[in-house]
């Protein structure tokens, strides 16, 4: 049949253009934003510009631009053609176009200005999303309106894919646009239908669409018939009822529920069918034509080239995907640059492949001129080739570096620092596919102007080609029919999927519990909501995109427990809607973020976190402050309510850092070190130092660096060589290499001093060494040795008594009548720097501001009585007291905070028939004595 009586030239045509002009700007969108991975700086001034906004602006606009505006243009060529009668409702063709396109610029601009729903590949906000839900609708009637009113009597395989993709994806977006955002579903079952929203986005649209574009194309550009009828029918089955049950397999280990990960697992390894035997067929079709079209310069052999290698690219990265669905593989490779690996062979290298073969195919013929040059289609396909291939091996090479470092106890911020030459070749191999999909534009505009004419271009017709195997049948196989692929295909194993790894896991009180494991205590505690200023603070956090490289669930597994702190728990996210899970970790794991820093920490490094970590490659935030001239920065009310949103992450299940067994392992640090082996880890401390220290603590070393006007208590002066914490006499001595390195493995609660236990403890030592370079003290004086410990007595109602007058006496003026910090002189007393003392709030719990710096436990509450706090008016009471004074004062102190974080976890839902049991459990996580039954039964039953 003739082909100006089957295609309207013109609407394929319109479409192909916007489909060029979006697969060069979206591409060019992931170039820029690879640039920042190892320049962060670049284009960081604006927050249109940023990683968090561009991110999402390059994956939805690949996704339904660079893809699915010239997929829908290759549909309305390739549909006429397999149903030998012209588009049903042509005339609206136009009109979906212009809709697109708006859909596509304004919805890209409104990433860029910050409207972000938070949920990956559905970011846009409603009237975006109603218009994408109208093009896709108007386009699924023509396509099943042409469809049905066929004059072929056979279904090709093209047509099947083509009416899955449209139908899975029109269910698809009222799952993730509709359902997900604006419906109660919450936490867990939040990231499970995301799960299996985002997958169905690649699985249920892209791979089929890519499908349909090869099965048609690829027969068509080497003049073979396709190579077995049969196995597209496998493929295709196989494709539509295990690819919905895979949603869950980028969330294993996570606390969605064991078994639908499980299932998630199989499915995944079982779509090992539908890609080889698609695979099979590919490359059976193209068996003894390979050395024609390899050798050819015609557009159709481009075609060809381009449609082999995306088949290439299909058969490797899909393999990839059911690998990494295997449990041991996600250990390794989940939140890293393998997972990139597979989503960019999957989408760019074979289904923008397939797209692109296609285009090469049919620009010609709807021009009517030859391909303009031959020599330019080369070098976009070896550009294409030598790019891509370099970026998909660095992604996986690096996937498998960064998982073994992790995995083997590497600092995770040293992890990074090691890919960023890695990036860097990254962004060399995209900008190459780019440059090659610019020569592609140019050499089909050049066609389109100067190509030579052909008064009619040859075309196979799809009977010569493609429906040859089908010839001996006039009317279809049931498993072929149109009704059998939506009511079963499309609409039963859809909903199948939605149901068993969805709706089942949403009933389950489990998924839906507010109750959450204390650390401490192991009791069950009921998680409160959040408040407003958090909640607004959540949206910002949103808005900027953070979730794109901050995770929220730490796994039982490669040491992220040790790293981060407790493994996630369910009831943690009942109130997360949507859930911020993420896939990524371009940064740490936030979800125990909260107290780990003072404000004054986030502050700073939301000015500029290059300031407090050089290598870090998070943009700046300065939007988020406010500055009069003259005058240091100041957090506006975004940034206020973003902090507040951070410091409360992780903080549900309790006082979990006062027995983190990371901190609490400090107490194992080094003796001093002979000064003749000092100098051996001088070099390598001054490395770890810059890295880690300078930020905060100066180049010189006397607490005047770049994120110091930030800060508040301000950053230790170590020229003067006094120290708050030691062990040694006299208030301001020296403090011993174990004192300095349980401070800084620990950390100091509630200021911007972090714990630095992840770094290997010979870089601590290291550091430590280097740090005395900056006070001749450590020259002209000699350590006293640390005060031997003391063996901590037994708990008495009569030794807290004591303890309680002796507090009166000693520590009221400072600490207040009930130890919350607000004695008389709180406020009106400077440590020797002339910076104001805040006295300790001993009811605070760890990490907040103004409560204990190193612990509530026995060891260092005594050894700070004892020798005092170095430049502090807190003097030494070792001379004053007795040991045994010294320890009923401790565990007078100690009663304050375990009374307050009693009364917080009855009011937080604990089982009050529980509360001796509770008490016990809280006395023992602070005191030895305690912990070995030294304490009386009167204590824990009053």
């Amino acid at each position: 049949m003739d082909t100006k009586e089957l295609v309207n030239k013109n609407l394929v045509k319109k479409w192909t253009i916007g489909g060029l002009i979006w697969l060069t700007i979206f591409p060019l969108v992931g170039a820029l934003v690879s640039i920042k991975f190892h320049h962060p700086d670049f284009l960081s001034d604006d927050p249109w510009f940023t990683f968090g906004r561009l991110r999402p602006v390059h994956v939805n606009g690949v996704i339904f631009g660079a893809f699915s505006t010239p997929f829908i243009a290759l549909a309305y060529y390739m549909v006429p053609h397999l149903c030998g009668r012209p588009l049903y409702r042509a005339e609206w063709g136009t009109g979906l176009l212009w809709l697109w396109n708006i859909f596509l610029l304004i919805g890209s601009l409104s990433l860029l200005l910050g409207y972000n729903l938070g949920l990956e590949a559905a970011e846009f906000e409603w009237p975006m999303n109603i218009l994408r839900f109208l093009v896709l609708g108007g386009l699924t009637i023509q396509i099943l309106g042409t469809i049905f009113k066929r004059r072929e009597p056979r279904v090709y395989v093209s047509l099947w894919y083509l009416s899955a993709a449209l139908i899975w994806t029109l269910f698809n977006l009222i799952l993730g646009n509709a359902i997900l955002p604006y419906s109660d579903i919450s936490g867990t079952n939040s990231a499970a239908m995301h799960g299996l929203y985002i997958h169905y986005i690649v699985g249920l649209w892209l791979t089929p669409a890519g499908l349909a574009v090869i099965y048609y194309f690829l027969p068509l550009s080497v003049r073979e018939p396709l190579f077995s009828h049969k196995l597209s029918l496998l493929g295709f089955w196989s494709l539509a009822f295990f690819y919905p049950f895979v949603g869950t397999h980028h969330y294993l280990f996570s606390p969605i529920p064991y078994w639908t990960q499980t299932i998630s697992i199989v499915m995944s390894m079982m779509l090992i069918i539908p890609v080889w035997t698609v695979s099979v067929n590919f490359f059976g079709t193209a068996k003894g034509k390979w050395g024609e079209f390899l050798g050819g310069n015609h557009s159709d052999h481009y075609a060809a080239k381009f449609l082999m290698l995306g088949a290439v690219y299909y058969l490797l990265g899909c393999f990839q995907g059911s690998v990494e669905a295997l449990r041991r593989m996600q250990e390794l490779t989940h939140f890293n640059d393998f997972v990139i690996a597979h989503s960019h062979l999957t989408v760019f290298g074979s289904m923008i492949m397939w797209i692109v073969g296609g285009l090469y195919y049919v620009w010609p013929r709807i021009t009517g001129r030859h391909l303009w040059s031959a020599k330019l289609a080369s070098w976009h396909l070896w550009l294409t080739v030598v790019g891509f291939t370099v970026m998909a091996l660095g992604l996986t090479a690096q996937g498998f570096i960064q998982g073994t470092m992790l995995e083997n106890g590497v600092n995770f911020v040293s992890s990074l620092e090691a890919m960023r030459s890695w990036w860097m070749t990254r962004t060399l191999g995209g900008i190459a596919m780019d440059v090659g999909l610019a020569l592609m534009v140019l050499n089909f505009y050049l066609t389109a102007k100067r190509g030579l004419s052909e008064k009619e271009t040859k075309i196979s017709s799809p009977k010569e080609c493609l429906s040859l195997p089908l010839a001996k049948t006039k009317r279809p196989h049931w498993s072929e029919a149109p009704s059998t692929i939506i009511l079963i295909g499309c609409m039963g194993f859809f909903f199948l999927a939605v149901f068993s790894q969805g709706i089942a896991p949403l009933v389950m009180a489990e998924t839906r519990t507010i109750q959450v494991e204390e650390a401490v205590t192991n009791s069950m505690i009921e998680v409160k909501g959040y408040s407003q200023e958090e909640l607004r603070g959540r949206q910002v956090y949103i808005r900027e995109g953070c979730w794109y490289c901050h995770s929220q669930y730490i796994r039982p597994v490669t040491g992220e427990a040790e790293r981060w702190g407790p493994v996630s728990q369910v009831g943690e996210y009942a109130y997360d809607q949507p859930h911020l899970f993420s896939t990524r970790r371009i940064g740490p794991d936030l979800t125990r973020i909260g107290r780990k820093y003072g404000d004054d920490w986030h502050i700073a490094h939301h000015w500029n976190p290059r300031a407090i970590v050089p290598m870090s490659i998070m943009p700046r935030f300065p939007w988020l402050f406010e500055q009069k001239k003259g005058a240091d920065p100041v957090l506006n009310q975004d940034g206020q309510f973003l902090i507040s949103y951070l410091q409360r992450l992780g903080t549900s299940i309790g006082d979990w850092r006062e027995g983190f067994v990371s901190t609490r392992l400090t107490r194992m640090g080094p003796e001093i070190i002979n000064p003749r082996q000092a100098t051996i880890f001088l070099e390598k401390g001054q490395r770890i130092y810059q890295k880690y220290c300078e930020g905060c603590h100066g180049v010189h070393g006397n607490g005047k660096g770049p994120a110091a006007v930030f800060l508040d208590p301000k950053p230790r002066d170590f020229t003067m060589g006094i120290f708050k914490f030691h062990s040694t006499p006299g208030q301001n001595s020296l403090p011993t290499d174990a004192d300095l390195f349980a401070t800084i493995s620990h950390g100091l609660w509630g200021t911007a001093m972090p714990p630095w236990y992840s770094l290997p403890e010979y870089e601590r030592i290291a550091v430590i060494q280097y740090i005395k370079t900056f006070s001749e003290r450590w020259k002209k004086e000699v350590v006293q040795a640390s005060i031997p410990p003391s063996l901590e007595p037994r708990i008495t109602i009569s030794s807290l008594e004591k303890g309680g007058e002796l507090f009166k006496i000693h520590c009221v003026v400072c600490h207040g009548q009930q130890g919350k910090g607000d004695g008389p002189l709180a406020g009106k007393i400077n440590d020797v720097w002339g910076y104001p003392i805040q006295p300790a709030n001993f009811h605070l719990p760890a990490g907040l501001q103004g409560g204990v710096k190193l612990g509530h436990d026995s060891r260092h509450i005594f050894v700070t009585i004892m020798t005092g706090v170095g430049g502090d008016p807190m003097p030494p009471f070792k001379e004053q007291l007795t040991k045994q004074e010294i320890w009923n004062v401790t565990h007078y102190v100690q009663s304050l905070r375990i009374h307050t974080q009693e009364n917080h976890l009855l009011q937080a839902g604990m089982n009050p028939q529980k509360t001796l049991e509770i008490r016990k459990e809280l006395w023992a996580n602070l005191s030895q004595a305690a912990e070995a039954g030294e304490i009386d039964q009167t204590i824990l039953n009053r």
